[in-house]
């Protein structure tokens, strides 16, 4: 099961209102260390003030129905030369990583990203203990530029 292509074609459709409790659902089983970041899913799909919000996208990979995949990319409001996204929160629910979900995903984003919303570049961080999700990127074409140190004081 683990590198086998799943029995359907993926099919990839924006997110709607009405996923939020699946898009929940699928970020439960993130492997990032801060996913439990709170965030209003309220805020993706109502009335943000472009001025102060990047518009951000959720795509949902389903397969016979189900999703079972997500990715998020976000487009600048400003205008930056050349314009660039961001990729974050790629979640594929367990029992379908590994059969090349996440790579189908991630090609329709970032198709999506050149021939819709004409950018030039996206950026995506990755925790570097996270070495299928490297090599998916790379795989993609990304290219590391740059390694963070990541600190917090507790208070």
């Amino acid at each position: 099961m683990l590198n086998e292509k799943p029995t359907k074609a993926l099919v990839v459709r924006l997110a709607t209102q009405n996923d939020i409790d699946t898009i929940t659902y699928l970020d439960s089983f993130s492997t990032s260390p801060i996913r439990d970041l709170h965030r209003d899913m309220q805020k993706y799909f109502g009335s943000v003030d472009p001025s102060t919000h990047e518009r951000t996208l959720i795509f949902l990979g389903e397969i016979n129905g189900a999703v079972v995949a997500k990715a998020e990319l976000m487009l600048p409001t400003t205008p930056l030369s050349p314009p660039v996204g961001y990729i974050k929160r790629v979640v594929v629910h367990p029992h379908f990583r590994g059969q090349g979900v996440a790579k189908q995903l991630m090609q329709h984003v970032i198709q999506a990203a050149q021939n819709e919303y004409h950018l030039q570049a996206i950026d995506l961080h990755v925790w570097e203990d996270n070495t299928a999700a490297i090599r998916l990127y790379e795989d993609l074409g990304f290219q590391l530029r740059h390694r963070e140190l990541y600190y917090r004081l507790n208070l």
